[in-house]
Order: C-alpha cells, then structure tokens, then sequence
C-alpha cells in the first residue's frame, strides 16, 4: 500500500490528481491549507485573506503590482473575476470528485463556512474524508485542522467563514482522545496535523497521548520535506521539559488529558520511535509512505534550491 502525502496546495487540487498518479499511490493524506473555498468566499473572506493571495500567486508581475493596491470591494472584485481562490468551487459546481481515497484536513488559511458545510454534508466532494478521524487499511487516521494556538483552546473555532482563518479547539482535541480506541496488532497510527510537531509541542503531546507511530504536517513552507525523532535533535530531559511547558499552557480540563510522558532514559516509544513528517507546499515537494513486508518505508521529493551563482 503507498499513500501519498501532500500539503498546502492552497486551491490547486489537480496537483494532488497529478502527484497521486506519479506516486502510484492507492490513497492521499492531505495536510491542509487544501483551498477549501467556494464561489461566495471572496464575500466571506477578510481583504488581508484575499490580500495574500494577490502576494502568493503567480500572476504577471504587473497585473500583481496592480491588485495589490485594490482594498475593499475592488480587491473582492479583483479576485472573482481574475484570481479564483481555490479550484474546488468548480469542482463543487460540476460534482467533480478525487479518483482515490482523499483524507485531510483544514490549515489555517481556509473559509471555515466552506469546511463547516462539508463537516455537515451540505456540499459534498466525491472520495474526500474530513479528518477527525478515518481508516485505511491498517492506517488509523487522526486530524486536527486548523492553527493550534494555545491561547485560543478554550474558545469555539470559528469555522463559519467570517475571517477565512481557523484554529484548533480543546473540542476537537478532547474528540481526538476519546475516539482512540485500544490499538490493534498490525494497526498504524498516523497524525495529522496542520502545523508541525517542530514548532508546536503540544502535537508531540498529542501524538505521545494517542500513540502515533507517524505525525504528518504541513506549513512551514521548507523547499525540502523534514524527518525526525526527538531522539535525533533532543536530549531526554530537554525533550521532557518542552512537553511540560506545552501542557502547562493548557486548559485544566484538557492538561489532565494529556499527561507529560516521561522519556524512560531515552527509551520511551514518543522519544525514539515517533517519527514527525513536516511536508513542503505542495508545488515543492511531497513524501510517500509505504507499507510493505511487515515495514514502513518512507520516500520524500523535493523540488529543489537553485544553487546560487
């Protein structure tokens, strides 16, 4: 089994066809900043949503010069008519589906009233499973979309398309725990999460309290996909301590949740054995995962750097 791995293709979802297809993949893990927008997004969206995407696209330099002088409507304008946010309101319009099994989640930059229809079934896309959590042969999937900012868990998600920004909630990491059911033999266990384990400790938290063999991530926005263990860059009293201070920043309800591990001397599974994938955008690369003879093997792709001159 072969299970492509894929993140912030922001709108371009043909990539994920392309890439799929190159990979000889049998299912797709999505990371978020998927492009969840629809033909009402540009009305949602605040203008410095709409702003970023004028700065990221790759419109001629001088028709980006132009746009990124309009505000207000002119900007909405602008984006309707010349820059559509995300392929999926095509795809939504004409009932356009993903050949494979797609499973994902939502990033950060999304328009949650777009990601709330679909978690409700209002709208749907053909072979496409919103994570919370999912199966695949022996994958055992766990989402968390959205920013994960440890000042805002206490608070509802905001997924009703007001700002196009969304974050994590001490809801959905609380529906996480409770679904993690007791493991079985030959069982993987994968999170994914929109930001990385690298830059969030509390992922690490996460990922240690539902024991994932794999963390995937997006973001960052490396040129090159990134692998680890917390083995290969921390010591173990290190490694304990920056899980403490994550959790101490939790909501009490969700620290008891969530208990810090200890390290075992070095031994403990979350510290060597845990491996955290943090993918590129997607125009820059991607990872492939594979099951086979009893092993996880793993591939990554990169674009690349141009070398300097």
């Amino acid at each position: 089994m072969r299970l492509l791995l894929i993140s912030d293709t922001h709108g371009h979802l043909d990539i994920v066809e392309r890439l799929a297809k190159e990979a000889r993949a049998d299912a797709v893990l999505h990371a978020g900043d998927f492009g969840f927008y629809d033909h009402g997004s540009a009305d949602r969206v605040e203008s410095r949503e709409l702003f970023l995407r004028v700065v990221h696209s790759n419109l001629p330099a001088d028709v980006k010069k132009r746009a990124k002088k309009l505000k207000g409507d002119a900007l909405r304008a602008f984006i309707r008519q010349e820059l559509p946010l995300s392929d999926l309101a095509e795809w939504l319009r004409a009932g356009r589906g993903f050949t494979l099994p797609t499973f994902g989640i939502w990033g950060n930059h999304e328009d949650g009233a777009v990601v709330a229809s679909l978690l409700a079934g209002r709208q749907h896309v053909p072979n496409l499973t919103l994570l919370g959590t999912g199966t695949h042969g022996p994958l055992r999937f766990f989402g968390l979309g959205g920013n994960l900012l440890p000042g805002l868990l206490a608070e509802d998600a905001p997924i009703d398309g007001g700002r196009g920004k969304i974050h994590a909630t001490a809801r959905d990491i609380t529906a996480l725990l409770d679904s993690a059911q007791p493991r079985v033999p030959g069982e993987v266990r994968v999170l994914v999460t929109h930001v990385s384990p690298g830059k969030a400790p509390l992922v690490a938290l996460l990922a240690s309290a539902l024991d994932a063999d794999l963390t995937v991530s997006g973001h960052m926005g490396s040129p090159y996909g990134c692998v680890w263990d917390d083995f290969a860059i921390r010591e173990p009293a290190e490694a304990e301590a920056r899980l403490a201070a994550a959790a101490s920043s939790l909501p009490e309800a969700l620290r008891e949740r969530l208990p810090v591990p200890a390290s075992g001397g070095g031994r403990a599974r979350w510290y060597r054995g845990t491996f955290h994938v943090n993918l590129p955008d997607a125009p820059d690369g991607h990872a492939v995962v594979e099951l086979q003879d009893g092993r996880l093997r793993l591939e990554t792709v990169s674009a690349g750097l141009p070398l300097r001159g």
